[in-house]
């Protein structure tokens, strides 16, 4: 059967879809491959807000003539994922599509009342997919599929289908078929691709989805891939691209176990050995006290040539983040001294933050910058505006507390203006933060040319109807005059 995957991205683009595969994203590929191994054919769309809907869906329906649209979204990709699935209606009445991704398995009851919606995937996709294809293929409507609400096309009746356990052993999985990105991508400098690790995050936070997917299933939710999977999978992604220099190991926090992290380091530098040129990798991690002072594992990642990572602090007042973010414990002084440790051995990191939590005040925000300053982030800080994703329990909290401004419904202001109504820390207040925190964390430690820079960069993306207006205009004159 002929079966298109669409993903959608909120941001325009000046080039192609993608900048690097490093932004290839993991969901909807392992959809995508199973279903190509299934014997099925398969073909990827990604949609952005410039593209022509009607007339591209209508060209892929009439030459393509596939039986299944698989759709994915995060909250942030609703609005643009509803113009698609209606989209594909208005034209093939009869077509199925399935939805599926956090937001749908968190908000399913919302979600299949959808017009355009046939399937609601909960929870993990990849064996409810095939399923779906299976029976659709062979001409049955569909049902009794684990992991899928599915609405009846005849009675409307909803039928609200198991959720399996979680997947225990991620090496069953297949390795991402990365060939269908490559029309989308633009940029291959730097030759950055990204791997998956494992799947599930061992913290609750509260702002974070983790906490409500782990509830969807039962089975271990935090879970990694082998070695010897990642190396594999590494090997081939060579073969496919020698030029490979930099391969980023997704996982939520590579510190959730740390025997295994350090089996996975050690098996990462005996490969680095046979390569005439090392990879270098980067990872997330979360700090805690097993990671703290934690000279061994530095020296670890230092060997494996694993020089980068990411960390959270996202708020830098302890009260904040233990009472409204449920935040890993430690100290300030805990995390200033794990940036030093890293810079005495000379791996980099990026460092977290969040701006306009519930219940945070200036003064908050003001310890925030103080030991994010104190921390000096070797490659950067990444900082956004805070949104309350529906499903979490950040979200709840706002709705009781009567915080969220009206325009809370609409993903538009998402991560760049706040739509909460905090006493003492007005929106403008909020932005104006998200705009000046180069200048505030590196004033006095980074040149000025560097600061200034980065803060137009700033407030360009803090108005997102400027940065949509640019775009747009030089599309238009792209069109013009190529």
């Amino acid at each position: 059967m002929n079966i298109v995957c669409v993903y959608s991205i909120t941001t325009y683009s000046l080039k192609k879809e993608l900048y690097s595969p490093g932004d290839i994203p993991f969901g909807i590929s392992f959809v995508a491959t199973v279903l190509k191994k299934a014997g099925h054919t398969v073909k990827l769309v990604v949609i952005t807000p410039t593209t022509p809907l009607h007339e591209k869906l209508s060209t892929l329906i009439e030459d393509f003539k596939p039986g299944l649209f698989c759709l994915t979204a995060v909250s942030s990709q609703i609005p643009i994922i509803k113009k698609v699935g209606k989209t594909i209606k208005q034209i093939a009445p009869s077509m199925y599509v399935a939805l599926g991704g956090a937001h749908p398995t968190l908000n399913p009851a919302e979600v299949i009342n959808y017009d355009f919606t046939d399937a609601v995937c909960v929870g993990e996709g990849e064996r409810a997919a095939v399923e779906l294809a299976r029976q659709l293929e062979f001409g049955r409507v569909p049902g009794g599929i684990s992991n899928l609400w599915i609405k009846n096309p005849f009675s409307g009746h909803i039928e609200r289908n198991k959720v399996r356990p979680f997947r225990d052993d991620l090496d069953d999985l297949p390795f991402i078929d990365r060939e269908m990105w490559e029309p989308f991508i633009s940029n291959k400098k730097g030759k950055i691709y990204t791997v998956l690790a494992g799947r599930g995050c061992p913290n609750r936070c509260t702002y974070c989805s983790n906490h409500a997917l782990a509830r969807i299933s039962s089975g271990r939710y935090v879970r990694f891939r082998s070695p010897d999977s990642i190396i594999a999978e590494i090997k081939e992604l060579l073969a496919f691209d020698p030029n490979v220099e930099i391969v980023f190991l997704e996982t939520e926090t590579l510190g959730a176990n740390l025997k295994y992290t350090y089996h996975l380091l050690e098996r990462l530098t005996e490969f680095n050995r046979s390569l005439e040129k090392p990879l270098e990798f980067g990872t997330n991690v979360a700090l805690t006290t097993q990671i703290q002072d934690n000279r061994n594992l530095l020296q670890a990642f230092k060997d494996a040539n694993l020089l980068f990572f990411r960390i959270g602090l996202e708020s830098g007042s302890e009260k904040v983040r233990r009472e409204v973010l449920n935040r890993p414990r430690y100290y300030n002084k805990d995390l200033i001294e794990f940036c030093r440790l890293s810079r005495e051995f000379d791996v980099k990191y990026t460092i977290n933050i969040l701006i306009g939590l519930p219940g945070e005040t200036r003064a908050d925000f003001q310890e925030t910058i103080d030991v994010t300053r104190q921390c000096q982030p070797t490659f950067g800080v990444a900082a956004s505006i805070f949104f309350p994703y529906p499903g979490t329990k950040l979200h709840t909290v706002c709705r009781q507390q009567h915080l969220l401004q009206s325009r809370a419904g609409t993903t538009f202001f998402e991560r760049t203006s706040t739509v909460l109504n905090l006493p003492g820390f007005s929106p403008w207040q909020v932005k104006k933060e998200l705009i000046l925190i180069y200048y505030k964390v590196y004033k006095g430690y980074k040149p000025w040319p560097d600061i200034a820079s980065k803060t137009l960069r700033a407030t360009v993306e803090a108005f997102p109807w400027i940065k949509r207006w640019i775009s747009k205009v030089i599309h238009v004159g792209y069109a013009l005059f190529r």
